[in-house]
């Protein structure tokens, strides 16, 4: 096999388990990438943070460009394509953690969301595991997503509608042109329609949901309850927002332990393709790397469903990340980084189940963990 050099994001998991038999692998901060960190590289390996053009390739040869992450709005992809790169994304990779993190923050701040009306915004992979979980559980659902056809979704319907719903979970991804751009699709014209004492949860992208418009927002609305994993201009984010939300976090819904390691199980998929591993290769070392990794389920106990989901998550200590460093005056444009590379180890709910507890847990746990 050709020795290969490969330059990666530090934060990858299992980058030496998958990658390192091809060839020298040079890791380095997603932000502080450089064209001179990629001079002779013929593969890059990136997350969301790293923005991924010509001036960043105008030194390399880089043949294969793989991000670890569900986005490619990071991603310059007409001049990868017109440059004949090879470029993939990990669509869905992490889209069991990013339901759990909307499942924990209605069990924080909606404790009876069974009994409410949950709105998503945004039904690709992750808002349709979410809409295929809610569904499985019995809860009542609305969906907007000019994508989606009424055959496919039989709860379609107009963002407005969405809007009025007792819980909004946002899942779009980042478009800035064509019909149906997302760019602050949420802004001071449309906020106003949120229903009366809803929560509001943003997963998706910072910048779909206008930043300062929603500040002003609630500076009127104190009924609503907000909660925000991404933001506009991360990582230097609009700090004052944080005094009116009940929880912010440093971008870290998908950042699940199974989330991350899906990702690069996917990027290293294709990769292996492009330089020419059998299929059977590809199988092999990718199940190893799934036992040696994950490892075994974990027992869970709990008396409740809300418990179950919160023993597994607590949003609330992932809040406190940010609000103390606030507090603390560190600078946002070192520290949300900083937040997200020494993130805890969190496990998705399919990594448990039901030791002794309530029935309905039992067959909560079992529900989730067969939507996929």
């Amino acid at each position: 096999m050709t020795q290969l050099k490969i330059v990666a994001d530090e934060n990858i998991p299992a980058l030496d388990a998958l990658f390192g038999d091809f060839g020298e692998i040079i890791k380095r901060p997603g932000r502080q990438m450089s064209a001179d960190d990629l001079a002779g590289a013929d593969a890059l390996l990136v997350r969301s943070v790293t923005r991924v053009n010509e001036q960043l390739l105008a030194k390399s040869q880089v043949k294969f460009v793989g991000t670890c992450t569900i986005g490619t709005d990071h991603l310059d992809k007409t001049y990868l394509d017109n440059q004949n790169i090879t470029w993939t994304a990990a669509p869905g990779c992490n889209a069991g953690g990013v339901v759990q993190y909307a499942l924990a923050a209605m069990a924080t701040y909606r404790p009876n969301w069974r009994e409410l009306t949950v709105g998503i915004i945004g039904c690709g992979n992750v808002g349709g595991r979410l809409y295929r979980t809610l569904k499985t559980l019995g809860v009542k659902v609305k969906v907007a997503d000019p994508f989606k056809s009424v055959a496919q979704i039989p709860e379609l319907c107009e963002l407005n509608a969405v809007l009025d719903s007792d819980v909004v979970c946002m899942h779009t991804p980042l478009t800035t042109d064509g019909e149906h751009p997302t760019l602050k699709l949420l802004n001071a014209d449309n906020l106003s329609q949120l229903k009366q004492g809803a929560l509001l949860v943003n997963a998706g992208r910072g910048e779909v949901i206008d930043n300062e418009a929603l500040y002003h927002f609630l500076k009127e609305r104190s009924d609503l309850c907000v909660v925000l994993d991404v933001w506009q201009g991360e990582p230097n984010i609009f700090t004052p927002l944080l005094e009116y939300i009940k929880c912010g976090t440093p971008h870290i819904a998908g950042y699940s332990f199974e989330g991350k390691l899906n990702g690069s199980l996917m990027v290293f998929e294709a990769f292996a393709k492009k330089f020419g591993l059998s299929e059977a290769e590809i199988d092999l070392r990718i199940a190893n790397v799934r036992k040696n990794v994950l490892g075994q389920s974990q027992a869970l106990e709990a008396q409740s469903i809300n418990e179950a989901v919160l023993k597994t998550y607590n949003l609330q200590a992932d809040h406190a990340l940010i609000a103390e460093a606030v507090a603390a005056n560190e600078p946002m444009l070192t520290t949300f980084d900083k937040l997200r590379k020494s993130y805890w180890q969190r496990r998705e709910l399919g990594h448990y189940y039901c030791a002794r507890g309530d029935g309905d847990v039992h067959q909560f746990l079992e529900l989730v963990n067969g939507v996929k």
